[in-house]
């Protein structure tokens, strides 16, 4: 199999029907409404049912398998299996859709900036001990690594994201930084680090216009750095002059 996943040594037309039927059979999980363990039928009834050959089928299926999307449980009883989703095939699948879109690097980095202001809001609101050591913990290791971490590394929002105790808000961080990823370039470590100390101090301290305000600025300066502009409109963030919270204590700034 080569790395996008399409098998080795087919045709093209072979494998263009190969996909067509893929996009089917995922269509028709989602019009089920995705329920893992589901066996969709056997191969000689998905044969029948998408009216193409053996080969096309069993591509059509190693395709699902590579995006986690199903997997052919072979034996009695066996069948094509609606597999567990995950941000790995959401990400992949959302790449397709907006590489067929044509949707910018400024788009998504801007759709980014929209979701992350919801994250850090919801994680403000809803921050416990618990949280604080999680995401203490994050900058801890941002430190320790140094100038060796990979600033496009995302431990730092994804943890955020957690802490907004909000599935539908994780998910969409996670897909939306698997893909504008390539959008930052690679940013200073320093930078990446002192700005997330920032929104974290904010965070921390109840402040949930300050850590909207910092995290739009971070995400900004990163898509400026990169030459990637988002629209004035993604640019504002909440003024930081707003009155804060009470600081919690347990929390000393470092950046």
């Amino acid at each position: 199999m080569s790395e996008s996943g399409r098998p080795a040594g087919s045709g093209p037309g072979r494998l263009k029907l190969a996909e067509q039927t893929a996009a089917k059979i995922e269509r028709s999980i989602m019009e089920q409404g995705w329920q893992p363990g589901t066996v969709l039928g056997s191969e000689a009834d998905l044969l029948g049912e998408y009216g193409v050959s053996r080969a096309v089928l069993r591509e059509a299926v190693r395709l699902l398998e590579h995006d986690n999307i199903a997997y052919m449980r072979r034996g009695p009883g066996g069948g094509l299996v609606v597999a567990a989703p995950d941000a790995t095939a959401v990400t992949r699948a959302a790449d397709r859709y907006l590489r067929d879109r044509a949707v910018s690097p400024a788009q998504l980095v801007a759709a980014r900036v929209a979701i992350e202001q919801a994250a850090v809001r919801q994680a403000t609101e809803s921050i416990d001990e618990r949280g604080i050591k999680r995401l203490l913990d994050v900058l801890a290791d941002e430190e320790a690594v140094g100038q060796q971490v990979d600033a496009g590394r995302h431990d730092f929002h994804l943890t955020v994201a957690h802490l907004s105790g909000n599935p539908a808000v994780e998910m969409l961080i996670e897909v939306l930084t698997a893909l504008s990823t390539a959008a930052f370039g690679k940013p200073r470590w320093a930078d990446v680090h002192s700005a997330h100390e920032g929104i974290a101090e904010a965070i921390v301290a109840g402040d949930a216009a300050l850590a909207q305000h910092r995290m739009t600025r971070h995400l900004q300066k990163l898509a400026e750095a990169a030459g990637q502009s988002t629209p004035s409109r993604a640019r504002r963030g909440p003024a930081a002059t707003r009155p804060r919270g009470p600081r919690r204590r347990g929390y000393n700034a470092r950046g």
